[in-house]
């Protein structure tokens, strides 16, 4: 008895259904080197052996987390340049970094936190382009090829909260349903601008500037 006949188009969907799978694990794989995410994270086990007279073992810890995520962020940039040319494409919208460039220089006047000051504009220049290149630019891009418009946003937006969710639970867990909802809004909302937009620029600016504005 021969074999039943194969539908070439069938096979080809169910071969590819792991990717975005697949590429939704490596994004959660990657979110944890996110820069002052957690409190025992690489950083605050490395900066107990690091002794620097001028800062405290938090800042010392953000930074060799930032000096990580700056490392892997060269990686992918490096190996994904297909990706880069539409998502850092120049434009009219490059001119907004303007924005969080006035507030860097305005920060020490209204700054309240308690760690040093340039540590945070590093941790959070660092930290802000590695989660958005890395959800709605990598992440994106991938499930984008793969899945239709509506469900990528919808796909990259509880990506992103999740992320929250799982390694900020007290803060971002769905037992906190205002933050959590708002997480998973600010998802959306960023998913949509990068599909409307193509690039990343509206994006990091005013991300970078949300957090240089209220510290």
């Amino acid at each position: 008895m021969s074999a039943p006949p194969t539908n070439p188009a069938a096979t080809g969907r169910q071969q590819r259904a792991w990717v975005p799978a697949a590429a939704a694990l490596v994004w959660l794989g990657l979110w944890y080197f996110t820069p002052g995410l957690l409190s025992n994270g690489v950083g605050s086990r490395l900066a107990e052996a690091v002794t620097v007279s001028v800062l405290d073992t938090f800042d010392v810890g953000v930074l060799i987390e930032c000096a990580v995520a700056t490392a892997l962020v060269a990686v992918l940039l490096l190996t994904h340049r297909r990706y880069n040319r539409v998502l850092f494409a120049r434009s009219r919208l490059m001119w907004l970094y303007a924005l969080p460039a006035v507030l860097a220089i305005a920060l020490p006047f209204h700054y309240s936190l308690e760690s040093h000051v340039g540590v945070y504009v590093l941790w959070w220049t660092v930290s802000v382009f590695w989660q958005d290149y890395l959800t709605f630019g990598l992440l994106q891009s991938y499930l984008r090829e793969r899945l239709p418009a509506w469900t990528t946003i919808t796909g990259v937006a509880v990506m992103f909260w999740l992320g929250h969710a799982v390694f900020l639970p007290d803060r971002f867990g769905p037992t906190n349903l205002g933050p959590s909802l708002a997480m998973l809004a600010l998802g959306a909302l960023f998913a949509v601008l990068r599909a409307k937009l193509g690039t990343l620029h509206l994006l990091l600016a005013l991300h970078l500037s949300f957090y240089l504005l209220l510290a």
